[in-house]
């Protein structure tokens, strides 16, 4: 990992867990080991620039581990069940989720229309996600829309409530809602 790569995958770590406006640029040279000229070096904007590259760094992983989750079974059901066991499991084990949601970052960059388009193509590429599985599943593709950001959405907002109560089992229970609503999707 280069030392761009490094501080942008330390930016995208700090920012997701403790958010963007807590996070100092100090401490992210710290945390990644760089020196300070690196920093402007690659970010002469400074941290809005650093702020937009880790949300796209950030967006990156989350959709590789969704899809590598989607990919798992062909039944979407099945498939969005294992994604949010997997996400319990790691809250559960570690006591936190890392690399799942971006919505804090989202949250306190709203006042940013270039980072909150950052944060907006993510979501919409989460959401397309979900809705090729749905459309491979046999729904048409108008539902399927639906009711992939309906699942982008439910999932989300779970995160951030699972989070918060630090109660995996809320993951649990959304994918048993979410199973219920595929199936009833998918034979009607």
């Amino acid at each position: 990992m280069n030392t761009r790569e490094k501080l942008v995958a330390t930016a995208a770590d700090l920012f997701q867990e403790e958010g963007v406006r807590a996070t100092g640029l100090s401490k992210i040279l710290a945390v990644s080991g760089t020196p300070k000229g690196s920093l402007y070096y690659y970010f002469p904007e400074g941290k809005v620039q650093l702020i937009e590259a880790a949300i796209e760094y950030a967006g990156a992983q989350i959709l590789a581990r969704v899809k590598q989750a989607l990919e798992r079974d062909a039944a979407p059901e099945i498939a969005l069940t294992g994604q949010l066991a997997e996400m319990a499991d790691e809250m559960q084990q570690h006591g936190r989720l890392s690399s799942h949601s971006i919505s804090l970052i989202a949250l306190e960059t709203r006042d940013d229309p270039k980072l909150q388009a950052a944060c907006s193509a993510v979501y919409t590429q989460l959401e397309d996600l979900y809705t090729d599985k749905l459309v491979s599943g046999g729904m048409s593709v108008a539902p399927a829309r639906q009711l992939g950001q309906f699942v982008q959405a439910t999932i989300e907002g779970t995160i951030m409530i699972a989070t918060t109560k630090t109660n995996p089992d809320l993951l649990r229970q959304t994918a048993v809602q979410l199973t219920y609503l595929i199936k009833q999707a998918l034979t009607s």
